[in-house]
């Protein structure tokens, strides 16, 4: 009678050890990358003005993403028409012209729940051109709204 109930007992505390241990990992699961479409936003404090690097996430599949890249300011406004991204996982490879000033550029975006960041840079030497100098960028989500600009 005692050996069934000390069996008892060791499974119960078994079967509680591996519960333990397995919730950890179904954390990691839940927390994969689950990117959103929507407006994300740098702003950029300037001297006497303040500039605003935009993405806008039209959509997103597990191969592409179509976005628009904007930068604006007092100074200058800088975009592109759609992009269309290259995906893999949460890395995103792109080539984008200019709509402002006529160059082209190629850059690298990687997706996170709230967040974005993107690399990005012109052939031109000029900074009045869009892109962001081949710096990380990191901009926040502000908003659900997946309509493209138009200057």
């Amino acid at each position: 009678m005692k050996q069934k109930y000390h069996l008892k007992r060791f499974c119960l505390l078994a079967f509680l050890l591996f519960a333990i241990l397995a919730i950890p990992s179904m954390d990691a699961q839940a927390a994969k990358v689950k990117p959103k479409t929507g407006t994300y936003i740098k702003r950029f404090h300037g001297e006497g003005f303040d500039a605003y690097g935009t993405v806008i996430i039209k959509k997103i599949t597990k191969k592409e993403v179509t976005f628009q890249f904007c930068y604006e300011s007092v100074l200058k406004v800088s975009y592109s028409r759609k992009i269309v991204g290259k995906r893999k996982g949460s890395t995103v490879t792109f080539q984008y012209k200019d709509m402002s000033w006529g160059e082209k550029g190629k850059g690298t975006m990687k997706l996170a729940n709230n967040y974005i960041k993107i690399k990005a840079k012109a052939n031109a030497h000029s900074p009045g051109y869009l892109g962001t100098g081949g710096k990380w960028y990191k901009l926040k989500r502000k908003s659900g709204s997946k309509k493209f600009r138009t200057f």
